[in-house]
């Protein structure tokens, strides 16, 4: 049954729906790093166009996806009554992150969860395919390339496929002729997915193809515009009467044209404006950046930095996302768990089965005054204490010393206004 299996679902990784998204998250993979996006546009252009100017290459893909990708940037708590399990997670947060970003990236990945040295270590797999009994919704097996021998991820040649289900784990070529089997010691799949957002009608969830798409436009139209530059920058030039025997010679303020009788000498300026190319390029990017709540503020734009009040009131649909986010990343981060328990159950590692998880909100920048107000009304609602307050704004000391401060500032404060009190009555007499 296994080996029918592989060999089928290999036959439909060879097809060409599968070829495509293979590309697709090569593609976006390459946006995200910057690396070899040149490919994607020089199909727009003539064959010499980057032969006069070198392809416009920007990538604001990484900035947005990395932006929107806010759930892991201060790192989460776990609750987990075993404190050897800490021990055994030390690169959690790092790997979360990149993971929530891949996913933001690419709409649905795996992350394999390894027991490595008597540790957890995590590897996201960005292509793959996945098996379904009953449930369309939760793979019950999981098969994927581990070596690409080519740089086209559309040619399968070469490849080595690992295959997981709940009892085998089995390595294999291209052909699907298997190389090592053995028995899947856990039980489970020691894979967790994740989404960029909550399933409808398909497993896989669509990845950030409307950042992409733009990198990629704004990519052509500055490469045009730079070649408009290029050409037409100066106007023109053209001649008509010129003499058959005479040959050209590049005009200049120290070259004299001799053009017959007749001979016409001019220069035709081009219509386009450079400034619309540029403001057309910015609405690109902020469409696509207002579709994915962030807001862009220009360098040349100048004006004063804006409080933390005007950034929460501009980023509210941002902390919308945000708090969907939380949710769903939450129980990704308890299907890690189980997976976590059931391995290291296997080593020999008891794990309660109780777990929580909090996440660390980014705080906003606040003005002196936002501060000062938003103190006195925790003071006042009893949310927070003077001592906590100090030790805020001095990470050295302790509660205990803050709070020895405080009393110590409150005493002399006294003594002084008991000492300018006599004087003050004096004056009015």
């Amino acid at each position: 049954m296994i080996d029918k299996v592989i060999k089928d679902r290999l036959s439909e990784a060879k097809l060409l729906k599968s070829q495509y998204r293979r590309k697709e998250i090569r593609k976006y993979l390459d946006y995200y790093s910057g690396t070899s996006t040149e490919e994607y546009i020089r199909p727009y252009f003539q064959g010499d166009a980057f032969s006069e100017i070198p392809p416009a290459l920007q990538n604001f893909t990484r900035k947005f996806i990395n932006k929107v990708s806010g759930i892991y940037t201060l790192g989460a708590k776990r609750n987990v009554e075993n404190e050897k399990y800490f021990e055994l997670t030390p690169t959690k947060d790092v790997r979360m992150k990149h993971s929530e970003r891949m996913t933001r990236l690419l709409g649905t990945i795996a992350n394999r969860v390894y027991w490595n040295d008597g540790k957890f270590d995590y590897r996201p797999i960005y292509y793959f395919e996945a098996y379904f009994d009953e449930n369309p919704f939760k793979p019950t097996a999981i098969i994927y390339p581990l070596l690409n021998k080519t740089a086209d991820l559309s040619d399968n040649e070469g490849l080595q496929w690992e295959y997981w289900d709940s009892e085998k784990y089995i390595i294999m070529n291209e052909d699907g002729d298997i190389q090592n089997e053995k028995d899947n010691p856990y039980g489970i799949l020691p894979f967790a997915f994740t989404h960029r957002e909550d399933q409808i009608d398909s497993f896989f969830v669509e990845g950030a193809n409307d950042i992409i798409n733009c990198n990629e436009q704004v990519n052509i139209s500055m490469t045009e515009m730079n070649l408009g530059l290029r050409f037409n920058m100066f106007g023109q030039p053209w001649v008509n009467g010129l003499n058959a025997d005479q040959n050209m010679v590049r005009a200049g303020s120290n070259t004299i044209l001799d053009m017959g009788d007749d001979g016409v000498y001019n220069i035709t300026s081009p219509n386009g404006n450079i400034m619309e190319a540029i403001q057309n390029i910015k609405f690109q990017i902020e469409l696509v950046a207002s579709n994915n709540h962030l807001w862009i503020q220009w360098a040349e734009s100048g004006g004063e930095v804006p409080s933390g009040i005007s950034l929460m009131v501009k980023d509210m649909e941002r902390k919308e996302d945000y708090y969907d986010d939380v949710s769903l990343w939450r129980l990704y981060e308890k299907e890690l768990y189980d997976i976590e328990r059931t391995i290291a159950g296997y080593n020999g590692i008891s794990l309660p089965e109780e777990f929580g998880i909090d996440f660390y909100e980014v705080e906003y920048p606040k003005t002196v005054q936002d501060q000062i107000l938003k103190d006195e009304f925790d003071l006042k609602q009893n949310l927070i204490t003077q001592a906590k307050i100090m030790v805020r704004e001095n990470k050295d000391l302790s509660i205990n010393q803050a709070q020895a401060i405080i009393e110590e500032n409150k005493s002399f404060n006294e003594q002084i206004v008991e000492q300018e009190a006599p004087d003050a009555n004096q004056d009015e007499n």
